[in-house]
C-alpha cells in the first residue's frame, strides 16, 4: 500500500544524493592524484613545473605537497645530490598518468556542478512554498544560512505560514 501523503522532498533528496556521490568521487580522485604527484616527485620522474602543467594545481602547491610528504628539494641548501636528469620516456609516461587522473578529478567536479543547479531550483521552489531553511537543510548538502543566501540571491519571497492565534 502506498502512502497518501505527498513525498515533498523526493527530488531534493535525490539531487542531494547525486551531489554527495560527486563529492565522494572527487575526494577519491583527489587522493589518487595526490598519491601520483608525490610518487612522481619522489622518483624524480618529472619536474614540479611539468607536473603542475598536467594537474589542476600550480607549481607552488605541487612543491608544498612534496615538502609535506618529505620529498627532498631539487635546489637550495637542503638539496640532496646533483640535479636529476629526466628521461623523456619516463616523464611522458608520468605525465600521461597525471593527465588521466586529472580527467577523472574533473569528471567528478563536473558531476558536483551538474547536481548543484537542480538542488538550488528545488530549494527555491520549496522556500517559495513556505518551507523553512531549517527543514530544507535536512534534505540538502547546505546549512540553513546558505539556503537563505540561495533564496535571497534568487529574490524569492517566502510565503510564511500563519501561526495559530493563542487561546486563553
Amino acid at each position: 500500500m502506498t502512502s497518501t501523503t505527498p513525498r515533498r522532498f523526493t527530488r531534493l533528496d535525490r539531487h542531494t544524493a547525486d551531489f554527495r556521490a560527486g563529492e565522494e568521487a572527487q575526494e577519491e580522485a583527489r587522493k589518487a592524484l595526490y598519491a601520483a604527484i608525490i610518487r612522481h616527485l619522489t622518483e624524480r620522474n618529472a619536474r614540479p613545473g611539468k607536473i603542475a602543467d598536467h594537474t589542476p594545481y600550480d607549481r607552488n602547491w605541487i612543491g608544498e605537497l612534496g615538502r609535506q610528504a618529505g620529498v627532498p628539494p631539487l635546489k637550495g641548501p637542503n638539496a640532496v645530490g646533483p640535479a636529476p636528469k629526466y628521461d623523456p620516456a619516463t616523464q611522458a609516461a608520468a605525465l600521461e598518468e597525471l593527465d588521466a587522473l586529472t580527467a577523472e578529478y574533473d569528471r567528478a567536479k563536473a558531476a558536483i556542478e551538474k547536481a548543484r543547479g537542480p538542488i538550488h531550483e528545488e530549494i527555491i521552489k520549496h522556500y517559495e512554498a513556505g518551507v523553512g531553511p531549517e527543514v530544507l537543510a535536512q534534505h540538502s548538502p547546505y546549512d540553513r544560512n546558505w539556503i537563505g543566501q540561495i533564496a535571497r540571491s534568487a529574490s524569492v519571497t517566502r510565503q510564511r505560514q500563519k501561526s495559530p492565534a493563542p487561546t486563553e
